[in-house]
Formats: structure tokens, C-alpha cells, sequence
């Protein structure tokens, strides 16, 4: 089995991220999000991520909103970024990218 890429994994269809606990699922699930915004454009609103129970779910929703601000941050130049955060963000024009990250921390009370 080959290790999961969060930066090359499809973004289209369905996926299903299962693995043991501590191994990465809620950082490789934010880091598809952020990528989602800024790679396919889409909204808050039109990306659905599951979990199983209430608590995982406002956990998820920190952490989403964590790592959103974290991607804001290092594109205003406030903070380092982990490589993979640091690879997507290169990757994709800067003024593009903080707009969306904007306009989803204002909306991720719709989430």
C-alpha cells in the first residue's frame, strides 16, 4: 500500500479516508478542504465532509477553520507553514488564494 499525498489525491468522486487513531485523518481532511476551496473554487457550502459522531464533527470544524487561518497567515507573511501547506499555496496565485480563504473563514459558521 502506498502512502496517501494529500496534494495529488483526486479531488473529484467520492473518497473515504480510514485509518487508526494519530495516523493524520483531520490534517490530511483540512488540508483536502483548503484544497478544495482554492484549487476547484468551490464554496463553504458546497463541500461535505463526514465524520461519526458530534464531537469528532465540532473537532473537524476546528480544525478546518484552524488550518484556514493558518493558509491565510503564511500568505500575509505572519507565519511559517508546514511543507505540504507550503507546497499547495506556492502552487496557486496568492491574491486568488486569500480572497477564497477570506470569504470561507467569514462563512464557516454555514459549514
Amino acid at each position: 500500500m502506498r502512502p496517501l499525498d494529500p496534494l495529488t489525491l483526486p479531488l473529484d468522486g467520492r473518497r473515504l479516508l480510514e485509518a487508526s487513531a494519530g495516523t493524520g485523518k483531520t490534517y490530511t481532511l483540512a488540508l483536502l478542504f483548503v484544497r478544495l476551496l482554492l484549487e476547484r473554487g468551490l464554496a463553504i457550502d458546497q463541500i461535505l465532509v463526514v465524520t461519526f459522531t458530534r464531537a469528532a464533527t465540532a473537532e473537524l470544524r476546528d480544525r478546518i477553520r484552524t488550518r484556514l487561518r493558518e493558509a491565510l497567515d503564511v500568505l500575509h507573511g505572519r507565519r511559517d507553514a508546514d511543507p505540504l501547506l507550503l507546497r499547495l499555496l506556492t502552487a496557486l496565485p496568492a491574491a486568488r488564494s486569500r480572497q477564497r480563504l477570506e470569504d470561507a473563514l467569514v462563512r464557516m459558521d454555514e459549514a
